[in-house]
């Protein structure tokens, strides 16, 4: 009997021991086909979102971690030091993390995989990004995303593209439109505004709008507009719209007084040919997991190998707070994180802000945390 002839509850059983981090699992798994087979639950199991949380301040730059909602562990997250500048971090449902260093040469800007270190330089990104009329840089309107075609970042308002390879970026979209998040499927750019709830749709090919997405009718109460938040899912041949009041603490029991679901199919030729999909309303998400964050929604297959609730949102946020126990002469200003869960089935939202998680602590203004998903097709 040889390796490859183990038997397949060994290999997982020993996969389970050995293969803990994403990096030796990816390893183990490349061995052969049975080894890949035989380890399919436990790559189940460690593939599930974990939440980047840059530590740092205006001040000094401190190490990131990363947190994970399986086990509750903190764990470094290496990452390219920003001299002379202030590193900013964002990670994103694919694995990478877009990093910008602002200094006085303008916006340096690279990609990192996580997990293996490997990274990526980009051009420096434009002018408009950044800047607070004040002499301090700020990314809190900063959204992005990665595809074959390329990388596409918006600092608030329009979006800018670059291809592999490419030494510059290009401008796509409409220029003055406001933009929350950005997610590239299928050939497609979707620069979606959570104010208006509609996205515009960018051909990736030809950099041309190919669609405006309106939002469905809805009848918000008028104590409440202000107070509503909407993330778009975007799926392939699938739109997702979540339009939910504002989780105004991390502590939160109650479930938002205002909360709809919207589906509409979206097949990535008629949407690139203009053709806009309808919305209709349903009462929940299915078999799967919706993670939200200041940057993106994205959905997670939830099962009983990775332990994610079934139709559940899992919305990550901080909030700027003081610490008045510090030091008896003064309050330490900071940023604080955290993540709940609302349940489309009992209608309730439970606080996850726990252990390792409730003990973090930001100095200064600090920067949002964002959901870093793992994708093997990246570590082999």
């Amino acid at each position: 009997m040889g390796w490859s002839d183990l038997p397949a509850d060994l290999v997982g059983a020993i996969a389970g021991r050995l293969a803990t981090e994403l990096a030796d699992l990816a390893r183990f798994r490349s061995v052969c086909r049975p080894w890949r087979s035989g380890s399919a639950a436990h790559a189940a199991r460690l593939r599930v979102p974990r939440l980047l949380i840059p530590m740092m301040s205006y001040d000094t730059s401190t190490e990131r971690l990363v947190w994970s909602l399986a086990d509750d562990r903190l764990r470094d997250a290496p990452l390219p030091e920003a001299p002379g500048g202030h590193s900013f971090v964002f990670a994103s449902h694919h694995g990478w993390i877009l990093t910008v260093v602002a200094g006085d040469g303008g916006f340096k800007a690279s990609l990192v995989y996580h997990f293996t270190g490997v990274s990526e330089q980009l051009p420096r990104l434009p002018s408009s990004f950044g800047g607070d009329g004040g002499g301090r840089l700020t990314f809190d309107s900063l959204s992005w995303d990665w595809s074959p075609q390329g990388v596409v970042v918006s600092p608030g308002k329009g979006a800018f593209f670059c291809r592999p390879g490419d030494g510059s970026w290009r401008s796509v979209g409409c220029s003055s439109a406001a933009v929350t998040s950005v997610t590239a499927c299928d050939g497609a750019l979707y620069l979606f505004d959570r104010k208006t709830r509609s996205a515009t749709v960018v051909d990736a090919g030809t950099l041309a709008v190919a669609a405006v997405i309106e939002a469905p009718a809805l009848e918000i109460p008028r104590w409440q507009r202000d107070e509503i938040e909407a993330n778009l899912v975007v799926c392939p041949h699938e739109l997702i719209l979540l339009v939910l009041s504002k989780l105004h603490h991390p502590w939160c029991s109650g479930w938002p007084s205002f909360c709809k679901t919207f589906r509409a199919d979206a097949d990535p030729g008629a949407v690139t040919g203009g053709r806009s999909p309808s919305w209709s309303e349903v009462a929940g998400i299915g078999d799967r997991a919706v993670f939200v964050d200041n940057l993106r929604a994205f959905c997670v297959e939830a099962n009983d190998h990775n332990g994610l609730r079934r139709n559940c949102v899992y919305e990550a946020s901080s909030y700027h707070a003081i610490d008045d126990d510090f030091d008896y002469s003064f309050d330490r200003y900071g940023r604080m994180y955290s993540v709940a869960v609302l349940d489309f089935a009992n209608h309730t939202t439970e606080s996850l802000t726990f252990g390792s998680l409730v003990k973090l602590w930001s100095p200064g203004d600090g920067q949002c945390s964002s959901w870093l998903m793992p994708s093997y097709r990246n570590l082999h």
